[in-house]
C-alpha cells in the first residue's frame, strides 16, 4: 500500500467518524427538542398505576398510587383514603419512570377541580380540605355546594363548653392544596 492509498484510507476513516459524530449530535439534539415539548402533565400521565411520593406546597409529602388525572389535579390512592391534589400545588414528585411520557389528554379525565368537588358533594363524602399557604391548616366536613371558583363545606366544631356548633365555610379553589376523601365514607 503506497502513501497515497494510506492517505485516502485515513481520509475515509475520518469522514466516517465525522458522520457518526454528526449523527449522534443530531440524535441528541432531536431528543432534547422532543423532550422540550413534554409537559409535567404528560410525565404524570405516564405514571398512572405507579406509587409516587408527592411533595405539596404545604410542606406535606403524600405517598400513594397515582390512579387518576384531571384538568389541573391528580388523584392518589393512599392508606388513609383517596387524595385529590391540585397540580399547581405540587412542588415535586418522586417515583415512576423518568424517561416515559404519555400525552395527558389521552388518559386524563376532562374534569376540572370544580367537577371533582361536585362529585364529592353529590356523593355526600366526608372530606378534609388541606389549605395551601401554611402546614396543618385544614377544614373537615361535607361539601355542601360548589361554585365556579369556590366550594362550601358544612362542618362542626366543639366550643369550650363542649357543645358542637355547625357552620358553613366558604373556601376559594385557590386556597386548596389538596382534598383528602375519608376512607369508606
Amino acid at each position: 500500500m503506497n502513501s497515497l492509498d494510506r492517505l485516502l484510507r485515513d481520509f475515509e476513516v475520518q469522514l466516517q467518524a465525522q458522520r457518526v459524530r454528526d449523527y449522534e449530535a443530531d440524535a441528541r439534539e432531536l431528543s432534547m427538542m422532543e423532550r422540550s415539548k413534554v409537559t409535567c402533565a404528560d410525565r404524570l400521565a405516564a405514571q398512572l398505576g405507579v406509587a409516587l411520593s408527592v411533595h405539596g406546597s404545604t410542606g406535606d409529602t403524600w405517598r400513594g398510587q397515582l390512579i387518576g388525572l384531571g384538568l389541573g389535579w391528580i388523584q392518589l390512592s393512599t392508606d388513609t383514603g383517596d387524595l385529590i391534589i391540585r397540580t399547581q400545588e405540587i412542588v415535586w414528585w418522586e417515583g415512576g419512570d423518568n424517561k416515559s411520557y404519555v400525552e395527558a389528554e389521552s388518559v386524563s379525565r376532562k374534569l376540572t377541580i370544580g367537577s371533582a368537588l361536585r362529585a364529592l358533594a353529590k356523593g355526600h363524602r366526608e372530606v378534609i380540605v388541606i389549605h395551601n399557604g401554611s402546614a396543618g391548616l385544614t377544614t373537615e366536613g361535607h361539601i355542601s355546594a360548589v361554585g365556579a371558583d369556590y366550594c362550601e363545606l358544612f362542618a362542626t366544631r366543639a366550643q369550650a363548653s363542649g357543645k358542637k356548633v355547625s357552620f358553613v365555610r366558604t373556601i376559594p379553589f385557590t386556597s386548596i392544596a389538596a382534598v383528602r376523601v375519608a376512607a369508606g365514607s
